[in-house]
């Protein structure tokens, strides 16, 4: 039987993003290893498993913790069978994103100019999959699941499904409302009115609530494990962290790697000679999370994701999916973001470089 090439070079790009998660994910494996205690990143995001609607009612972020109440309650806490949990679970859901991204930037034909870069950028760009293993368990990777299968669900005509999609990706993390719920209203919009606002109107009335009713009253540090209760300082605060002071230096790489996913939306829509619409800009309203938090890197990962979300969907808005990337300014300026630097990072861009140097 002769070998399906086309295909085998798509089961190749997931073993390689698997690879890239695995690369990113390293140092914080390698810490647990030689320390024999979790490092502080994988201590921070289990901490959301352990905030419940059951133990402390409605509170923000509390939504995956609710789930998986059940299951926790019969491992010890902060023990490996939990972090197992976490990991697996963040593992399968960057698999789910990998194979979506094989199958949409590298097609078994009519391949548009640049896509095979934006596959190549999922891969080795530093806010491609290595950022998602350096964030591993991060609740921003159930939400990007959550949002793509919002973005499938409009395009097949099903705004009520997307409404409960969205609406669940705000209780899960409300950061979604800036990278994920614009693109998906964008979308709907262009279908009609009464699909825009069938997603819009869940999705504000849970962002009120959480507002309203979503911090805590208490000091969850002293209700949670002490094995699992690092980020326990997050339902005592306002819903975003406000940006403290970096180098002028900071502020300007995070700058160019949030500008630049935004200029290969530009040149998407160069490739496709469309007129600017609100799917254009919708990406754009990702930048608001530079203002409201600290966690840069991340950001640009979001903003990236949000512009890939726009991508995926031009084959049904009768557009391809690439971006004319063949003027040489255009090359020179996308060429350091794509650099192989490792992960962006999170409130500290570029963690990999002191190794690298």
């Amino acid at each position: 039987m002769a070998i399906d090439w086309n295909k085998e070079r798509q089961n190749g790009f997931v073993l390689l993003a698997l690879l890239a998660w695995l690369i990113g994910a390293s140092p914080h494996l390698m810490g647990w290893a030689l320390s024999g205690s979790p490092p502080d990143a994988l201590v921070w995001n289990l901490t959301h498993y352990h905030v419940s609607y059951q133990e402390f009612g409605f509170l923000r972020r509390g939504l995956i913790g609710s789930v998986m109440a059940p299951l926790f309650a019969v491992l010890p806490d902060g023990g490996v069978a939990e972090y197992g949990v976490m990991l697996g679970l963040d593992l399968l859901l960057c698999m789910a994103l990998a194979v979506a991204a094989s199958r949409l930037f590298l097609p078994l034909a009519d391949a548009a100019p640049g896509q095979r870069f934006l596959a190549a950028a999922v891969l080795i760009a530093p806010v491609g999959m290595m950022q998602m293993g350096y964030d591993m368990a991060r609740l921003d990777h159930v939400n990007f699941v959550l949002t793509g299968l919002a973005v499938a669900s409009i395009l097949k005509g099903r705004a009520w499904l997307a409404a409960l999609l969205m609406t669940t990706a705000m209780l899960v993390h409300e950061a979604v409302l800036f990278y994920g719920v614009p693109v998906v209203v964008a979308l709907a919009l262009r279908r009609s009115m009464t699909d825009a606002a069938t997603i819009a109107l869940p999705v504000l009335a849970a962002t009120i609530a959480l507002m309203l009713w979503g911090g805590a009253e208490i000091d969850l540090a002293t209700a949670l494990p002490p094995e699992a209760n690092l980020a326990a300082s997050v339902w005592t605060r306002e819903i975003m962290e406000p940006a403290r002071g970096f180098p002028p230096s900071h502020y300007l790489i995070a700058a160019y790697a949030a500008l630049v996913p935004l200029l290969l939306l530009h040149r998407h829509y160069r490739l496709n000679t469309a007129a600017p619409d609100l799917l254009l800009f919708a990406p754009g309203a990702t930048l608001a999370l530079f203002a409201l938090g600290v966690d840069y890197g991340r950001w640009s990962h979001c903003l990236f994701f949000s512009v890939l979300l726009v991508l995926a969907a031009a084959p049904m808005l009768g557009r391809r999916r690439g971006a004319d990337l063949s003027p040489l300014p255009v090359k020179i300026a996308i060429a350091p973001w794509l650099f192989p630097l490792g992960p962006i990072g999170i409130a500290l861009l570029y963690p990999f470089i002191p190794w690298i140097v």
